[in-house]
């Protein structure tokens, strides 16, 4: 039996965009009001093609990765938000796993699939690597939580704690 699959988000408003301008388009031609709808239909029709792509080409989260795919798929959605983003080797990364760049600011993230909470060790080893790769800023992602300390000595480090959801909102979350 075939996987069903969920629509992009957004694409079925703009397929109902498209349809709407279509029928617009066609009571008004030859008009301006008519080639003005059919434009906007058009418009929509190039957006849903940009939804289709970003959902097929897009980085996808999936629980069977393994840690190695999880540290790839961590540096594909930095790179979707235009970081320049490089996986390290997987051993002796000196705790990092990703080196990441943007506007003249470096990062360094650990990246940890676990399922139980990530505690002080990833913490220690990515204020390490902050020095080792002369960075600015180190983050932890995770696909589960933090311990309580953990949660401590990042603030005291000014380390960024991340579930792998918060990943695309990066930006925001440095500044913050």
């Amino acid at each position: 039996m075939a996987e069903r699959r969920e629509p992009a988000p957004g694409a079925t408003n703009c397929v109902l965009w498209i349809s709407f301008f279509t029928v617009l388009a066609g009571f008004f031609w030859p008009g301006a009001l008519g080639a003005v709808s059919m434009g906007l239909a058009y418009a929509g029709a190039l957006h849903l093609a940009v939804l289709a792509y970003e959902d097929i080409a897009g980085a996808k989260f999936h629980e069977t990765m393994s840690p190695e795919e999880f540290e790839h798929y961590c540096a594909c959605v930095l790179r979707e938000r235009k970081w320049d983003a490089r996986v390290t080797q997987f051993s002796g990364d000196q705790g990092v796993d990703i080196v990441a760049e943007k506007r003249g600011m470096r990062i360094v993230l650990q990246c940890k699939k676990y399922a139980k909470p990530v505690g002080n060790r990833a913490v220690q080893e990515i204020v390490a690597g902050i020095a080792h790769q002369n960075a600015q800023r180190g983050v932890v992602v995770t696909t589960s939580g933090y311990t309580s300390s953990a949660l401590k000595l990042a603030a005291s480090n000014q380390v960024l704690l991340l579930h792998h959801t918060d990943l695309p909102r990066i930006d925001r979350l440095l500044v913050g």
